[in-house]
């Protein structure tokens, strides 16, 4: 029991099953061993798996496909269709909640605060005003950082998170129930908290997760919810699915749907086709309506007047007397986004530094101090910006046009008569000389708004702010966002990116402005409308920070409604995106290295085609026989952390180069198409029963026409001699072996026919049989070490694979039969049951397996993928990680000539890291080899010809 409960915590916490912490790294496979981290980094990392897209075409998958009509094929397009519009409805209506709700606690907090600023400024003592501010944003940021103790992975925006995920990584909890609960009523209190963060990024999140949760039909926190609706219970499915509620939440956040569709093909998903397009543009669309029908009576407006598309509100460019821009202003905004590139940069390596310290000191320990920081980061906020306000605010005066028609100098008149009402003016007048003349903080009005009011201030209301304010906002701005992005509470990125990148445009044009007084030459600058600057500010330090290009530019229209910034905002983009590559990479990006995930991008590193499959792939291989005794099964999973096992034959090493005919002689399974039936039955000719069924029903038509079909007799009783044992479960020694035909050898005749000679080596050559040695796990305990040497020198003949889960399921249902029966009596299972746990799979340590139950046998060539994706050891690196990330795989088994397999690849093996590592060492070896080669040739020269070195590896000492 006590051994049981250490593999379970360190199943919990590391994923891994070793018996002993200095075992660790060996019990490991390549798909779950840690990335070499760089050195002096202590950095916690985390292994992940991969998802399961390729579909698993065993005989209960078969047979499942064999009763699809083509009503049912029909029935699931047309659901895909219904459920993708529910999913952007959903989306909709978390955006509506979030919204709606952040609208309220901002007005209550502020409303606290206002009355009792009225009430102490005449008497001077505003400073209980400000506590009651900051005790309010404590309150709040410790609400929300507490969603983060429930679920960690809620915190942070969840775009790195979600960009994983569609690129075929299992990130543990990112789609749960619970996620999306603390994501969207956690975000509430940080936006009305005070926190310099955005509602927009948790929304992709938010609907990422409607979309994996709703075609499931049934939940695992509500246990009742739970239809018999499979069609949709896949990786593969649900993949789709995320990409569309991503996609919606993109469009419910900036009213982008045509953007939305771009994001998840951009930054997400590995695979992309014609009709997830269309499903997934039409989610967009329904989540765009719905937020518009339900949020547009909240802000005013009749109920059925779609004026309200999203959550940001851009407002109006508005063309009067000057246009938005002329050509030659291009080249002003190609050195604006220079610049907003440089000081992306500079935002990605501060905040990078930031998250380094909480990785080594703060993730590691309780998630108290996640808390703790949350907290502290809030009262630096509200302190920053209480001062910010009170001692640093500008206040200027306005009129109002119909009742001072005359002006004055320094009087700003404002374009829009919404601002009056948006303005701020603590701690400034009532009054000035006349009684037309109001002030307004300026500071305070960019601090204290809704962050989406200051931005649509700083596009559209040009000169309402002075150069001071827009520097200090900046500042404030810069350092705090940094700060908070990656901390303890869900928090979003495009809106405070946004605010530091406007007040950085609004800057420009201010001073330009102000130049253009004193040299008039400057006029043709500024001759534009002045929002424009703030336009391409903001999308300068926006793609400076994501480093995003083609979506964003499409956002950024869409939420602007003017096509005519189209080019602008994409050579921006592009010129902030080549600038801010030159010294890191996004920020999304950092955040996913940061954390250990194996991403694989679009496409393989440069100057990698001297690398072949060979160089990176895993030659120590995990693998079971295609019929093998439950405990030996058992054993494997409990001190492995495979995610699946290849099915093999071993061969003797002597027979590999043989030609495909003999071959077929020691791996009648592997050809069993090339004979014919007659031939592949006669095989067992002297058994009593002379119809023995393949593993596959007769019934199956591709039963002989599959080449990796196994002809199997399953009708005869299986010696016990014939099957491997786990240490510890019964039987002799001698019984560690078995085959697959109708002969059983001894040990003698075993090691005779490794041996290449004697009567009993030609005896199993004409009979066809195929000796099957202990598997790896069980080596070494009770096996001489003469036959241990003949066991590493076989070759293993590739059959099929196998995934963690299905033995698992298969080992639940106690899906196997005796070993003195024929394994026509094992069990049957269809694909439903095989997948009924999807997607939370139970631990082999949550299956009870009895002792007489470990000396059964499972048939596994039934349940095993027969035709995975394969590739040659000799193919080019690009080839390989091509197939791998196009198609989506898990694992990628590596063939040599007749079947055999040799390695295996996993999304690991193909990290950019790890690649260039590869490249590197091989980069050694040539030198070295180059070396060798030299100093062998000066040895011939010297000695006349003769060097005393056979070889140049004898000098690369």
């Amino acid at each position: 029991m006590a051994e049981e409960d250490t593999y379970r915590r360190a199943y919990d916490v590391t994923m891994t099953y070793p018996s002993t912490r200095s075992e660790r790294h060996h019990l490991l496979t390549s798909e779950e061993v840690h990335r070499k981290r760089p050195k002096g980094s202590d950095i916690p990392s985390k292994d992940y798996d991969s998802l399961d897209y390729d579909n698993c075409y065993n005989v209960p998958y078969k047979k499942a496909l064999r009763t699809f009509s083509k009503k049912t094929y029909l029935h699931m397009e047309v659901m895909r269709w219904v459920l993708v519009g529910f999913i952007g409805v959903f989306t909709g209506l978390v955006a509506l909640f979030i919204d709606v709700c952040v609208r309220y606690l901002f007005k209550l907090k502020f409303s606290l605060f206002d009355k009792v600023y009225h009430a102490t400024v005449e008497d001077g003592n505003v400073i209980s005003a400000f506590l009651l501010l900051l005790g309010v944003n404590v309150l709040f940021a410790i609400i929300a950082s507490a969603f983060i103790v429930i679920e960690p992975v809620a915190a942070g925006s969840g775009i790195p998170e979600i960009k994983c995920y569609l690129n075929g990584i299992k990130v543990p909890h990112v789609t749960r129930l619970t996620t999306l609960v603390s994501k969207a009523v956690g975000v509430l209190f940080s936006v009305a908290g005070g926190f310099f963060v955005g509602k927009e990024g948790p929304m992709i999140h938010s609907g990422a997760i409607v979309g994996a949760g709703l075609p499931q039909f049934r939940s695992m926190f509500f246990k009742f919810i739970n239809l018999p609706y499979h069609f949709f219970r896949s990786d593969r499915e649900k993949r789709d699915f995320v990409s569309s509620g991503a996609a919606a939440g993109v469009a419910a956040a900036f009213g982008a749907p045509i953007g939305g569709v771009l994001f998840s093909l951009e930054e997400g998903s590995s695979f992309w086709n014609q009709s997830l397009t269309w499903r997934t543009l039409f989610c967009s669309f329904c989540s765009t309506f719905t937020l518009n029908l339900f949020l547009s009576p909240v802000k005013g407006l009749q109920f059925g007047l779609l004026g309200t598309p999203s959550l940001v509100d851009f407002g109006v460019f508005q063309q009067s007397e000057r246009q938005l821009w002329k050509a030659y202003h291009l080249i002003v905004f190609i050195i604006m986004g220079a610049v907003g590139g440089l000081l992306g940069a500079l935002f990605n390596s501060i905040n990078t530094q930031i998250t380094i310290y909480r990785l080594k000191y703060l993730i590691r320990s309780r998630r108290v101090w996640r808390m703790a920081e949350a907290v502290l980061i809030i009262m630096c906020t509200t302190a920053a910006v209480s001062i910010a306000v009170t001692v640093l605010g500008t206040c200027v005066p306005f009129r109002n046009d119909d009742d001072d028609p005359s002006g004055g100098d320094h009087i700003y008149s404002p374009g829009d008569t919404s601002f009056r009402n948006e303005t701020i003016d603590y701690f400034c007048p009532d009054h000035g000389d006349t009684k037309n003349v109001l002030y307004y903080n300026d500071l305070a009005t960019i601090l204290f708004n809704p962050q989406e009011t200051a931005i649509k201030q700083l596009f559209h209301q040009n000169g309402a702010f002075t150069l001071p304010t827009l520097w200090i906002v900046f500042l404030v701005y810069f350092i705090l966002a940094c700060w908070t992005y990656g901390a303890g509470i869900p928090s979003g990125l495009f809106i405070p990116c946004l605010v530091i990148g406007a007040t950085y445009g609004r800057f420009v044009a201010t001073a330009l402005t102000v130049l253009e007084k004193q040299f008039p030459i400057l006029h043709f600058l500024t001759n534009l409308y002045p929002g424009t600057y703030a336009l391409i500010g903001a999308a300068s330090f926006l793609g400076g920070v994501v480093r995003m290009t083609i979506s964003l530019t499409v956002i950024l229209i869409e939420s602007t409604n003017e096509i005519d910034y189209g080019l602008p905002i994409m050579l921006t983009l592009m010129v902030a995106k080549w600038v801010g590559d030159i010294f890191n990479h996004g920020l999304y990006d950092i955040h996913v290295e940061l954390n250990k995930t194996p991403l694989l991008g679009w496409e393989s590193p440069h100057r990698m085609e001297k690398l072949t499959a060979e160089d990176v792939m895993n030659p120590d291989l995990k693998y079971l026989y295609p019929i093998t005794r439950v405990g030996s099964i058992v054993s494997q999973l409990r001190t492995t952390a495979h995610s699946a096992f290849l099915i093999v034959t071993p061969v003797s090493l002597d027979k590999v180069h043989q030609k495909p005919q003999t071959m077929a002689h020691h791996t009648p399974q592997l050809y069993s198409r090339r004979e014919p039936r007659e031939h592949a039955l006669s095989i067992d000719s002297d058994v009593e029963d002379a119809n023995p069924s393949p593993v596959t029903d007769d019934s199956d038509p591709e039963a002989f026409s599959n080449p990796f079909s196994l002809s199997i007799n399953h009708n005869h009783p299986v010696p016990s001699s014939a099957v491997a044992s786990p240490p510890g479960v019964g039987g002799h020694h001698h019984g560690d072996q078995y085959t697959h035909a109708r002969a059983y050898p001894t040990i003698a005749e075993v090691e005779e026919e490794v041996d290449g000679g004697g009567a009993g080596g030609g005896d199993l050559v004409n009979s066809l049989t195929v000796t099957l040695p202990l598997p790896e796990h069980s080596r070494g305990q009770g096996i001489q070490p003469s036959q241990r040497r003949k066991d590493e020198q076989r070759v293993l003949v590739f059959h099929g694979i196998i995934l963690r889960s299905q033995l698992v399921t298969l080992l639940q249902n106690k899906i196997f039969f005796s070993e003195g029966e024929g394994s026509q009596t094992q069990p049957d299972i269809d694909h439903r049951m095989l997948s009924e746990k999807y997607p939370r799979y139970p631990s082999v340590f949550d299956v009870s397996v009895s002792e007489d139950d470990k000396r059964m046998l499972m048939d596994l060539s039934v349940f095993m993928n027969p035709s995975p994706y394969t590739i040659s050891y000799q193919a080019r690196l690009p080839q390989v990680f091509n197939l791998f990330r196009t198609m989506g795989l898990r694992h990628l088994p590596i063939m040599q000539d007749s079947g055999i397999v040799v390695g295996i690849i996993t999304r690991h093996d193909l990290t950019h890291e790890r690649l260039h590592e590869l490249r590197h060492q091989k980069k050694i070896r040539e030198r070295a080899t180059q070396r060798a080669n030299r100093r062998l040739r000066r040895n011939r020269r010297k000695r006349g010809g003769y060097s005393g070195f056979s070889n140049p590896q004898d000098l690369m000492a």
